[in-house]
């Protein structure tokens, strides 16, 4: 349950425990000096900030069609006029904003994702009109460095969610065209400190979980988009890095499992890859790679794609080397697997026959499977003991199709694996029915 919520429900309960001699009158003003006032955003509040962008966003498309359609036929100064107007009128909203309505979400957020298109658009209408020379890329960096300060200007946390889908493109378009792609770095970086106070100010909030969800999008995108490929394999240990830091660190921030998206985008992306390496096609891939491409490329891209995979494998390995205070199975062997891939890596490119890496992963994903399934059943966790029948579902489902089993034993299988889940959810439902019983 979030905090603000809880804190709410025992602020409602408190005058009918006073009332039934249960807590005293001093017991309950402290109660309230402790916890403070609480501030929940209802669905009103919410439905004002979202109609308020759409309208700004609706307002900001339809002035730039507008001025497009009739764009010919007017004169060279008159043009220049209209690309400065709505980059005005997204300044005045923004500066009434400041001065008076700072207090409102829907304010905050119409006018900076207002300002935000106004201020491509401006761009691009006075290149236009003087002829102004450009590639994508220069456009994109330079909307790019202009509308980020109103992330911080005006608290817009929709700017911050098209900041990054922007530095996510932008960084595409580098890839392809050769681009400054050293200047990701501190374009990254400067949106960390306003990440950094959404987690602070309410983790459990709606704008970090569709943030976190953003991320969890766009984070393996941009993984693959920085290496040049050089090392063969290289997006093995890189993507085994990358979602083995997203389920353990997301597993630490946010507790709740439920709507943890790096969690559950973590533990997905590391049962994908880890299903990936269980096929002899992606390790002959490897070799194939290491004996005909990549090795003709600059000699700096080696190194690079070297010091990417260390940064994205220590980020995966970090918070395993932590280590949780009690004994956790489930983290450990999350953890590992960024090792076990790397030493089969290692064992590939030594001539180690792909037959033998291919039945460590398979053993890998069993031994995962079982454990995260006991471990949920012990702990009385029914999202964690489903994950465990998902592995070892999937890990079954992928070997039919690569094994020449009967589709009469096949489906017998797959009944005895439904039949599995239900039973393990009536289960825990059952007991957890039960602990409510005793409790009360």
């Amino acid at each position: 349950m979030n905090k603000n919520k809880a804190i709410q429900w025992l602020y409602t309960e408190l005058p009918s425990l006073e009332r039934a001699g249960i807590v005293s009158q001093d017991t309950v003003m402290r109660l309230y000096e402790y916890y403070g006032p609480v501030s929940i955003r209802s669905r009103r509040q919410l439905t004002k900030v979202l109609l308020g962008v759409l309208g700004a966003a609706l307002i900001g498309l339809g002035v730039i069609l507008l001025l497009a359609h009739n764009w010919d036929a007017l004169s060279r100064p008159t043009k220049t006029a209209l690309s400065f107007l709505p980059l005005l009128a997204g300044q005045l909203a923004a500066g009434f904003t400041l001065l008076r309505r700072y207090s409102s979400p829907a304010w905050r957020e119409g006018s900076g994702i207002y300002l935000a298109l106004s201020i491509g658009a401006s761009i691009s209408l006075i290149s236009q009109t003087y002829h102004i020379t450009g590639d994508a890329t220069s456009f994109l960096l330079t909307w790019i460095v202009l509308a980020g300060p109103l992330i911080y200007l005006l608290q817009s946390f929709t700017v911050a969610l098209l900041y990054l889908a922007g530095i996510t493109y932008w960084l595409g378009l580098c890839r392809f065209e050769y681009g400054p792609l050293w200047l990701f770095l501190p374009l990254a970086l400067f949106i960390v400190p306003y990440v950094r106070s959404l987690f602070k100010e309410n983790p459990d909030g709606f704008r970090i979980r569709l943030l976190c969800w953003e991320l969890c999008i766009i984070l393996p995108i941009i993984a693959g988009l920085l290496l040049q490929y050089s090392v063969p394999g290289v997006w093995i240990l890189v993507y085994s890095g990358l979602f083995c830091a997203m389920l353990l660190h997301g597993r630490a921030l946010l507790r709740d499992s439920r709507n943890n998206a790096f969690y559950i985008a973590g533990f997905l992306g590391l049962i994908v890859v880890s299903l990936a390496l269980t096929y002899e096609a992606t390790w002959e891939a490897v070799d194939t790679f290491y004996v005909e491409g990549g090795l003709d490329k600059h000699p700096w891209t080696f190194w690079y794609d070297c010091g990417v995979a260390v940064v994205f494998l220590g980020a995966g390995l970090l918070p395993a080397a932590r280590g949780p205070g009690r004994r956790d199975d489930f983290a450990l062997l999350a953890g590992a697997m960024p090792l076990i891939a790397a030493a089969c890596l290692a064992a590939r490119y030594l001539g180690v026959p792909s037959i033998g890496l291919v039945a460590v992963f398979n053993l890998y994903l069993l031994v995962f499977g079982v454990t995260t399934l006991l471990q949920g059943l012990s702990r009385d966790k029914l999202l964690t003991t489903n994950g465990g029948m998902a592995i070892l579902s999937m890990l079954i489902i992928v070997r039919f199709f690569d094994a020449n089993i009967s589709f009469t034993i096949r489906g017998m299988l797959f009944i005895a694996l439904g039949i599995a889940f239900l039973i393990a959810n009536v289960a825990l439902m059952r007991r957890a029915a039960l602990k409510k019983e005793v409790s009360k």
